[in-house]
């Protein structure tokens, strides 16, 4: 017997979903073993398969990422006929996945009302930017449109310097898995009530949710938000420092561990006094004590700084690139990167569990025949 973890094996998935979060969603999917059967316009397909250079094998790097493990059939669903296809296919499933603006599902004849109507077990998630109700469930919702509107990008990057966007699209990302999660509960419902459940992600809810502390922070009478760059708002040290040769993250959380700190880099005669013993003292004259530290710090070689850190236990990490965290001995120790024909692609966070090993993204329709196939023969 395998020992895959694969909890989703029998169960089925139709993926009406396209750009980032969704796919995220459906390949998790796919990677805890379920069947996920991507529907696609004809002749484009997801545009994400457009989003480059750089392309592979037949397809963008970007779209290889989010959709391996998948299969994939080509329907025009403004054609009876292939509308048609989409019910029977939809008939077969325990999940729907679509991420069409709001009405857009109705209007094609694939809405949650009409499916679950006609097919009671299915769980009908769907993932938008601004949710299916509300003055901007209209508006097109995507990563950056978001974070401008939840206040995300108020929070992110440096004061007094243009909005900047996060370096990838986390929002996405947390969306995506928030449907994962949400599509398991509903099918574990179902399994006491015999009855599917309808879902609604937005990208809009994912992120104000993620600024919960910030919110109730201000809210509690503490200053207004800002953006604060690699900093914290209320501890002090928390940000990256600039080496002799680098950058590195250090911080200290609690006070023993800022003693920790001073003592390893040798700064008892600047921050060793009471006055700096306690956090708050700390956030208060932050800038002084940061431009203590930051000088420190610069007069050091990068490994020297880390090694003298960890070994007193005090938080500290280089500032790597994405390939430079690809190649370290800890992502080859998880198996998290695997490698396609010159191509790097990483497993989820849920590949440390021992789930399914993905196939390479399928080309468009590359799986249309022997679905419909399948279909003619439950006739």
């Amino acid at each position: 017997m395998s020992d895959e973890f694969r909890p989703l094996e029998g169960i089925r998935v139709i993926d009406f979903t396209r750009l980032l979060a969704g796919p995220y969603a459906t390949m998790t999917l796919a990677e805890l073993g379920a069947d996920v059967i991507k529907v696609e316009q004809p002749g484009i397909g997801d545009e994400t398969r457009h989003w480059g250079p750089p392309f592979v094998h037949g397809s963008s790097a970007y779209f290889h990422a989010i959709n391996r493990g998948k299969r994939s059939i080509a329907l025009d669903l403004t054609d009876p006929a292939d509308i048609e296809t989409a019910h029977r296919l939809i008939g077969t499933a325990d999940v729907l996945v679509e991420s069409f603006r709001p009405g857009v599902a109705n209007r094609l004849g694939i809405g949650a009302a009409a499916m679950r109507e006609r097919f009671p077990r299915l769980v009908y998630a769907s993932i938008s930017g601004f949710a299916q109700d509300g003055p901007l469930a209209g508006e097109p919702g995507t990563a950056v449109t978001v974070e401008a509107e939840s206040g995300l990008m108020h929070v992110t990057g440096y004061e007094d310097a243009d909005p900047v966007r996060s370096g990838v699209a986390m929002v996405d990302i947390a969306t995506g898995l928030s449907m994962m999660g949400g599509v398991i509960a509903a099918l574990l419902e179902r399994q006491r009530t015999g009855v599917g459940r309808r879902l609604e992600f937005s990208l809009f809810a994912t992120a104000l949710s993620s600024l919960g502390t910030v919110i109730a922070a201000t809210s509690a009478g503490g200053p207004p938000s800002k953006p604060w760059g690699s900093a914290h708002p209320s501890i002090v040290p928390y940000r990256a420092f600039a080496a002799a040769d680098g950058h590195v993250v250090l911080g200290a959380t609690n006070d023993p561990m800022f003693a920790r700190l001073v003592a390893a880099l040798d700064l008892g005669e600047e921050l060793g006094a009471p006055r700096w013993a306690g956090n708050r003292a700390r956030v208060e004259g932050r800038d002084e004590l940061e431009k203590i530290l930051a000088a420190r710090v610069a007069a050091l070689p990068l490994e020297t700084v880390v090694e003298r850190l960890r070994a007193a236990r005090v938080l500290v990490a280089r500032v790597r690139s994405p390939e430079e965290a690809a190649r370290s001995a800890q992502a080859q120790t998880l198996g998290l990167i695997e490698e396609d024909d010159g191509l790097s692609v990483v497993r989820s966070a849920m590949g440390t569990n021992g789930t399914a090993r993905l196939a390479r993204a399928p080309e468009l329709d590359a799986h249309g025949a022997p679905l419909r196939q399948e279909l003619r023969d439950r006739v």
